[in-house]
């Protein structure tokens, strides 16, 4: 008889992670959260800094699958820190990666970003083999470690898959984002002031966790990484324009002494094909869940 699956979702208190971490339980599957900070959905109150408490953390608790959604989250986070933002995205995510190798780990899922291909603009959706030209050691630290998964896919008998996110937005997350400060701007009725932005791909936070999970449980993956996203191409207008849909109308005002940061669509149906998962909730309804959420 199998063993039932045990996953480990690193980044539970996040921001990704914990609705993971909901994702898992609402499906019957059980999971352990690892998390510095502590939360309802950690169990695990730790880093990823010691492979020791990684390998005895993997053998006490069986786990057989590897969701990897924390570390530092965005160009924000520790931007004039390089070398912590390295120790935490690239050797924290390797310790992980030997350990769970060495244990009895099947599958490990690595949540990377579009970050780690930079800016880009491209009329047409761009595939996942688009090069890597991160513009951020944000972004280098993605591209660093979708080079490593790169490097070991089908040559390990780990199966491997990495996701990339595009920008994800929704009710709670913690760093600075251009939704979120049009969101803000629109419950408080003042102008919204943006750096100058083309339409970028996003997703909810809710679908990227189905993705997540989606991923992990699939057996039919075809190639190593895959974006999760919304197929919609989304400017700050148009997210001003769901605020006003939703009866919170919102100026913006955007520097355009700027250039523009510019990401264009990805293309999402490698994990349509692969493991099914399609974006279903688009900016509009996104923005009404914000508003709803942020103003209780």
């Amino acid at each position: 008889m199998r063993e039932p699956s045990v996953t480990l979702v690193t980044g539970s208190s996040g921001f990704v992670g914990r609705v993971i971490m909901s994702r898992l339980a609402t499906g019957g599957k059980k999971a352990v959260g690892l998390d510095p900070r502590p939360a309802p959905t950690t169990q695990v109150i730790d880093d990823l800094s010691e492979r020791a408490r990684l390998r005895e953390l993997i053998a006490r608790e069986k786990i057989t699958h590897v969701v990897h959604a924390g570390g530092i989250s965005g160009p924000m986070v520790m931007a004039d820190d390089p070398a912590g933002v390295i120790a935490i995205n690239v050797t924290g995510s390797l310790n992980l990666l030997y350990e769970a190798m060495a244990g009895n780990v099947t599958t490990f899922v690595y949540c990377s970003s579009v970050a780690a291909i930079g800016n880009y603009y491209e009329p047409a959706p761009i595939g996942e083999d688009y090069p890597l030209r991160p513009g951020s050691t944000y972004g280098c630290s993605k591209a660093a470690m979708d080079y490593v998964l790169r490097g070991l896919w089908r040559k390990v008998p780990l199966d491997i898959c990495s996701l990339r996110l595009t920008a994800v937005y929704g009710p709670g997350r913690e760093t600075e984002f251009n939704v979120d400060t049009i969101v803000r701007a629109a419950l408080a009725g003042k102008p919204a002031r943006l750096d100058p932005l083309t339409d970028w791909p996003y997703v909810y936070v809710d679908d990227a966790a189905e993705g997540a999970v989606a991923a992990c449980f699939s057996r039919e993956r075809q190639q190593l990484a895959y974006f999760i996203a919304h197929p919609e191409r989304v400017t700050p207008e148009d997210i001003a324009a769901a605020c006003a849909a939703a009866g919170h109308p919102v100026r913006l005002e955007i520097d355009t002494s700027k250039p523009a940061a510019a990401r264009g669509p990805v293309d999402v149906e490698a994990a349509a094909r692969d493991f099914g998962f399609r974006a279903k909730i688009g900016h509009r309804e996104g923005i009404r869940r914000m508003l709803a959420a942020t103003a209780r």
